[in-house]
């Protein structure tokens, strides 16, 4: 170092009277409680779960009969993904979203989420793509364009796009179709069977055909048990 270059001397300074990593001590206790890895991820923790799409959607908000739902189908789903098809696309991240406006829908029809869940399965097995062996009909409910074109929907899209919606935006035109049908046979405010829904979408002209409704019925019963076959 040069002459030139002065180090000014200073006193040492004094250690603080105060202990200050006194205030960084955590409670151990407190900040780590073992007892959270004990609680159910469907009944208490307030979770979000991702789909293909990158969605996201938070549990709590689902009532305990559709998280069940969408267990249920998710079981049928993944059972289905592992056998090859030559039809459906069996999709095992079938989301919660879709299901909660499954229950949506339910209500404003006046029928039951587990109907309609059974329905459209029949129909497409939830692939909302799926084309019968003519490639006329398509979608969850197996719906032709004369029918779509015939249809009141805001911000309607066309044929050709329904065509390839995801199942949750397919929704609206399945409900969409089910309110026509259900205005045109004098049906609104009625509670309405999983039978007389089939019926509105398979064959409406027979709306007031008893047997043809229970029929039908049976068929919605015997879908509603396909989920039991995996658990």
């Amino acid at each position: 170092m040069s002459d030139d270059k002065k180090i000014q001397w200073r006193p040492p300074m004094k250690a603080p009277e105060t202990n200050y990593l006194e205030n960084f001590k955590l409670n151990l206790n407190k900040t780590f409680n073992a007892d959270w890895m004990k609680i159910s991820l469907w009944d208490k923790i307030n979770t979000t779960k991702k789909n293909n799409n990158s969605e996201v959607y938070d549990t709590n908000s689902a009532s305990p009969k559709i998280l069940k739902l969408c267990e249920d189908w998710r079981n049928v789903m993944e059972a289905e993904a592992k056998v090859k098809q030559n039809k459906y696309k069996p999709d095992p991240n079938i989301s919660l979203q879709f299901f909660k406006e499954i229950e949506a829908t339910a209500k404003r029809l006046n029928c039951k989420p587990e109907d309609l869940c059974a329905i459209i399965y029949g129909e497409s097995h939830f692939d909302p793509q799926v084309k019968n062996s003519t490639g006329k009909y398509t979608g969850l409910i197996q719906m032709d364009k004369t029918s779509f074109d015939s249809l009141r929907v805001e911000n309607k899209c066309t044929y050709r796009e329904y065509c390839k919606l995801s199942r949750e935006k397919q929704l609206k035109y399945v409900e969409a179709y089910l309110k026509h049908r259900i205005e045109e046979k004098g049906l609104e405010g009625k509670k309405l069977s999983g039978g007389q829904l089939w019926t509105l979408i398979k064959r409406p002209a027979n709306i007031n055909n008893s047997v043809y409704i229970r029929n039908q019925q049976k068929t919605v019963e015997k879908l509603k048990k396909e989920p039991s076959k995996y658990q």
